[in-house]
């Protein structure tokens, strides 16, 4: 990818890609498993729904999903300057969604005697240091790299982060007084 198509984007914080990374899958998360008690049909309820909401959602909107949309980012094709296309959304968070239910199961095992279940974060921890070592390609995580995107800033969205800062601001603000 040419670094002149690279630098005309305007950088999407790392923060807040994992912010908008956690809320979709906590979103998908809760509703796979509210409705299926079985593991491991939970499981594959989870990946429908990643698919649907990873995939499918953001294909037809603008390159948001649930969590994109509510801190005001978006994934580009920056080859074509648009939103990526099925095969290349599905490349990507084909990727993202194996450690994902492993991050998931992580988090369901945790107990104070299993704290080896965190080695389950491990694939989607090396995906985003890949990001915060990359400095000459706009930190790309691996998923990413591999799938040719971008995760940029974008106007649309509910901007979640900005109204959360504000309301701590305020507490902040009246606790002091």
């Amino acid at each position: 990818m040419s670094s002149e198509i690279i630098t005309q984007w305007p950088r999407a914080p790392l923060a807040r890609r994992v912010a908008a990374f956690c809320i979709d899958t906590g979103v998908i998360w809760l509703l796979s498993s509210l409705l299926i008690n079985n593991w491991f049909l939970s499981t594959l309820l989870f990946l429908v729904f990643w698919l649907a909401m990873r995939v499918l959602l953001v294909a037809k909107n603008k390159g948001q999903s649930l969590g994109r949309w509510a801190l005001n980012i978006k994934v580009i094709d920056p080859r074509y300057q648009r939103t990526p296309g099925i095969l290349e959304l599905s490349k990507r968070e084909g990727m993202l969604v194996v450690a994902a239910v492993l991050a998931v199961k992580g988090v369901g095992g945790l107990t104070s005697g299993n704290a080896a279940v965190l080695l389950l974060f491990l694939p989607l921890f090396l995906d985003w240091v890949v990001a915060l070592v990359d400095t000459e390609r706009y930190q790309q995580a691996f998923h990413d790299q591999v799938s040719k995107t971008l995760v940029i800033g974008a106007i649309r969205g509910y901007s979640l982060d900005l109204k959360v800062r504000w309301l701590i601001d305020k507490a902040a603000g009246y606790m002091r007084r």
